[in-house]
């Protein structure tokens, strides 16, 4: 049986190219597209599809918005965010809304189709970034994943999600800007993460920090 599939996003063109990516693939049957959030939140009433890919920046309702929406009164959807990782706060936001996973709009065809079908299987809180394998099992849900971590990294986890450049986050640990570059390149590695943003993810799900505390601070590479 099909997966069935709502797309949302403002551009036409990009919609139509992944109708027919996940069309290819066999696995999925797109049953409607739409271009905004209100759109989409009606679609999902009228088309009850089994899984939403979703852009987050769009005009008028943003796609946070939508998914807060679309959550309510459907709390087992799949809705998977297409996403550039654009800010720590789009992150946040969205997985405070309800998202299920995050998917790379640069991913490859199989890339996205396979971490596609496993949101829509259960999978939940997954990152698919073009590269990265996709894990056999919710990747961040469990404090066994913080077990591998040493106490310092923890420590460099939480100020990740919080907000600073590399400069400002070293001074606050009291240690140097190399020290903590190898302690962010280690937990990335252990972690099975890629970025700032997907480190975000983790210490929210992990309950590390306070999702309604956050607030909107300089966005910069920490890699």
């Amino acid at each position: 049986m099909s997966i069935s599939v709502l797309l949302v996003d403002d551009n036409a063109l990009f919609r139509e190219g992944i109708a027919q990516i996940l069309e290819k693939d066999g696995r999925f049957n797109v049953v409607g597209q739409a271009s905004g959030g209100d759109e989409a939140i009606a679609a999902v009433a009228n088309l009850q599809p089994g899984l939403i890919l979703i852009d987050l920046q769009m005009p008028g309702m943003s796609g946070t918005e939508a998914i807060r929406r679309m959550r309510q009164g459907n709390p087992d959807l799949p809705i998977g965010v297409l996403t550039m990782f654009e800010t720590r706060d789009d992150v946040r936001q969205s997985m405070d809304a309800g998202a299920s996973g995050y998917l790379a709009k640069d991913a490859t065809p199989t890339e996205l189709c396979d971490a596609a079908a496993a949101l829509a299987a259960g999978v939940r809180d997954l990152v698919a970034v073009p590269e990265q394998p996709l894990a056999a099992g919710p990747p961040f849900r469990s404090r066994p994943v913080l077990s591998h971590l040493s106490r310092r990294e923890l420590d460099v986890l939480i100020a990740l999600a919080g907000d600073g450049d590399n400069e400002e986050i070293a001074q606050r640990l009291g240690i140097s800007g190399k020290t903590l570059r190898n302690h962010i390149r280690s937990l990335y590695a252990k972690l099975g993460i890629h970025d700032r943003a997907q480190a975000v993810i983790v210490a929210v799900r992990q309950g590390l920090v306070e999702v309604a505390a956050r607030r909107r601070g300089p966005e910069s590479p920490v890699t």
